[in-house]
């Protein structure tokens, strides 16, 4: 699908409008019309297996990309976590909605915008200012690159004069597909713990592989990345002052929107479907609205998002209301088990989508089988049966999760 030139970002910097709860909730509202809008697109990027560049220039567009940005370079939540978390959820499901590999996309931008403006790390302000600027202005996509498995060992810089340089190789670079930067992950020569560095990925010591070839959230272009003696100059590397304890659980809230939202966009595709056609399962029901067993069905699967996306907001609530200094370890436990429902209502919804809407619904130009690819392919990401072990063990003994559930990526 080509992409159109819209012109200026709506929603980003200098138009705040007063007060922030209009702001909020007219993002709302375009999230909502965007959900009607992505699937078209999500059917095209899945059937290609190409980035969502369309659908990512249209969160751009809408200004979704300054949310996480903090209020003084024009953001809504300033890059904390415990802030408007239960409307940007409701934002995040409605673009899920309409396409997950979108949304999963918008994601990691989210979260690596709130990683680099962090507020206790050591990036200097003009940086912070120089991508502020390219995110909200220019539609500059971030990608986390974080993940080392499957390579050799970890990513690995050395100091160098006027900077660093960085060799290694990245796995699952999700959001990488349309270019923009890399918050790289790695380990500095002579520092303990975790160091970051901001790369452009049109640096020429950067090699995208373009080696994502899986059967769902294949929009993601969650590609390898392999970094080549890359100059990192000071001010575009740098360390935090630790994970801020609400991040935790909020990633994983993320993750259970990334999870609910294809068991939604099959829900909105199989009613669109059903209302078009107006078919019954058998000759004996006049219409499709007239047909108890697609009437039971539909109700079902009603039941089992709603229930799932419930709790997902009331977890979204807990943590925007938890007090940030608090312990988090049963919120972190409570945002598992947000996780665990929205993987089960999410499988069970588009795995049998096609006992709606028949046969003549398994024609390939639907693509209604993306929504169970993508939701089986991110229900792999960390095992649902570890979190429900742990989750167990909670209730049972008040034993806490193990550090490696929390830090998996």
């Amino acid at each position: 699908m080509a992409v159109q030139d819209h012109g200026t970002p709506r929603g980003t910097a200098g138009t705040d409008g007063g007060e922030p709860g209009r702001r909020i909730a007219e993002l709302g509202r375009r999230a909502a019309a965007l959900r009607r809008e992505l699937p078209t697109s999500a059917a095209e990027v899945d059937a290609e297996n190409t980035d969502t560049t369309f659908g990512m220039r249209r969160l751009w567009e809408e200004g979704m990309f300054a949310f996480c940005l903090p209020f003084r370079f024009g953001g809504v939540n300033d890059a904390n976590p415990g802030l408007h978390t239960e409307a940007f959820a409701k934002i995040i499901l409605d673009i899920m909605a309409g396409d997950s590999s979108t949304g999963m996309n918008f994601v990691v931008q989210a979260l690596s915008t709130m990683e680099i403006f962090h507020p206790d790390n050591t990036l200097p302000e003009t940086t912070k200012e120089e991508i502020a600027r390219l995110v909200r202005d220019e539609g500059v996509r971030i990608c986390a690159s974080n993940s080392a498995a499957g390579t050799p060992g970890p990513v690995l810089a050395r100091r160098a004069e006027g900077g660093i340089v960085v060799n290694g190789t990245k796995t699952f670079n999700s959001n990488s597909g349309g270019g923009g930067w890399a918050n790289v992950g790695l380990t500095l020569e002579g520092r303990q713990g975790r160091y970051n560095a901001l790369i452009p990925l049109d640096h020429p010591n950067v090699t995208m592989k373009h080696d994502w070839d899986v059967m769902g959230q294949r929009g993601t272009h969650s590609q390898t990345i392999v970094y080549d003696e890359v100059f990192v100059p000071d001010g575009y590397h740098f360390t935090g002052n630790g994970t801020p304890p609400l991040y935790l659980p909020y990633v994983f809230l993320l993750h259970a929107t990334i999870m609910l939202g294809p068991g939604l966009g099959a829900f909105d595709a199989s009613l669109d479907y059903l209302r078009k056609l107006d078919r019954p399962s058998f000759p004996e029901f006049g219409s499709a609205t007239e047909d108890v067993l697609l009437r039971r069905r539909i109700g079902q699967a009603a039941v089992d998002l709603e229930s799932a996306r419930a709790f997902l907001m009331q977890c979204a609530r807990k943590i925007e209301e938890h007090d940030p200094e608090g312990d988090v370890t049963e919120l972190f436990v409570e945002a598992f088990a947000v996780k665990v429902a929205c993987i089960r209502a999410a499988l069970a919804v588009t795995q049998e989508i096609f006992d709606l809407t028949g046969a003549r619904s398994t024609a390939n130009k639907y693509r209604f089988d993306r929504f169970w690819r993508n939701a089986r392919t991110f229900a792999t990401h960390d095992p649902t049966d570890a979190k429900e072990v742990w989750i167990g063990d909670w209730y049972l003994s008040g034993k806490e999760p193990p550090m490696a559930a929390m830090l998996r990526i």
